[in-house]
């Protein structure tokens, strides 16, 4: 079997949906190959390059696909890349996305955040997490979920809601506080809610979601982990996109739409992931959510050409060596 690109994941959405993303950019016909990663390459990369013998079994299935591009994403992804490329006797080019906390020596490329503060040759920065839809994307998504939200009076708000974090676990006096600023905004401009939560969101937030906004009645829809058809088609439909603070990956695949695009703080945010939603701010890609939603001059993130022309370069100038 032959695809340009193959994709190693261990099925998480968003890791996974930035895989494909690359492959998008690239113009490459990609196939995604789901894993259980074994605990100590997961953990501990490097070990696949030391002890690659050892583990040479964990990857020996890519030998039935002719590829040409191996891609990963997230640190608990890369000693695969890595495990790879010692045992498939280098045959492809590896491209890893984020910061793999490994010299980038080990991979082919390296695509990160430009918040991530690390400078070679083959690393190339974008300014948020890559997209994996285009417009064409979203049109053909909503096609086949319009009926549902056609109903729905405008402005249309679409609220997508993160959780629970490495960095810290929002109480739910936080939750609430949030939900009850996001009722007002909306009713304020007599719109219509959709809520989309993450696999992050704690259950009993699903229940105080419910009970805050009983009063929308037909003017309001959750959706369920089930259902996530409904992204990205609905920002077709959309007026106002509130994602939360910590959705790094939503915020950059939103801000690539012409949706106003508002960021919600359940708990105020520090480090990275600060600097990159005050980055985002003040080049208007976003607005900090405030409790209020209203149209402003959005610039629309364009980080796809650019990286395109940045990675196929690179690709030739290694080739003629």
């Amino acid at each position: 079997m032959k695809f340009d690109s193959l994709i190693l994941s261990d099925g998480t959405r968003g890791m996974e949906n930035q895989s494909i993303a690359i492959s998008k950019y690239l113009d490459l016909n990609y196939k995604v190959l789901k894993i259980k990663p074994n605990f100590f390459i997961k953990n501990f990369p490097k070990l696949a390059l030391l002890f690659y013998l050892f583990f040479k079994k964990q990857i020996l299935f890519l030998k039935k696909f002719k590829f040409l591009y191996l891609i990963t994403t997230g640190r608990r992804m890369s000693g695969y890349s890595i495990l790879a490329k010692k045992v498939l006797k280098n045959n492809f080019y590896s491209i890893h996305l984020q910061d793999p906390k490994i010299h980038p020596s080990l991979f082919d490329i390296l695509v990160v955040p430009k918040h991530d503060q690390l400078v070679a040759k083959n690393v190339f920065k974008t300014q948020g997490a890559l997209t994996f839809f285009t417009q064409k994307d979203i049109d053909f998504s909503y096609k086949l979920i319009k009926e549902k939200f056609n109903p729905f009076k405008r402005p249309l708000v679409f609220l997508l809601l993160g959780g629970d974090n490495k960095r810290y676990k929002p109480n739910y006096s936080e939750y609430c506080r949030f939900l009850l600023n996001v009722k007002k905004a909306v009713e304020n401009i007599s719109g219509s809610l959709v809520i989309s939560t993450s696999r992050r969101t704690p259950d009993k937030v699903l229940k105080i979601i419910k009970l805050i906004f009983v009063s929308f009645d037909k003017n309001f829809y959750l959706i369920n982990e089930k259902e996530k058809k409904f992204y990205p088609g609905i920002l077709k439909k959309t007026d106002y996109v509130i994602v939360t603070s910590d959705s790094v990956n939503m915020i950059s695949e939103v801000a690539t739409t012409d949706s106003m695009l508002f960021v919600g703080y359940i708990r105020e945010e520090n480090k990275k992931i600060l600097k990159f939603n005050k980055f985002f701010e003040n080049k208007s890609y976003t607005k900090k959510f405030n409790g209020h939603l209203y149209n402003y001059n959005k610039i629309k993130l364009a980080d796809r050409h650019e990286l395109k022309k940045q990675v196929t370069s690179y690709i030739k100038e290694s080739l003629k060596k």
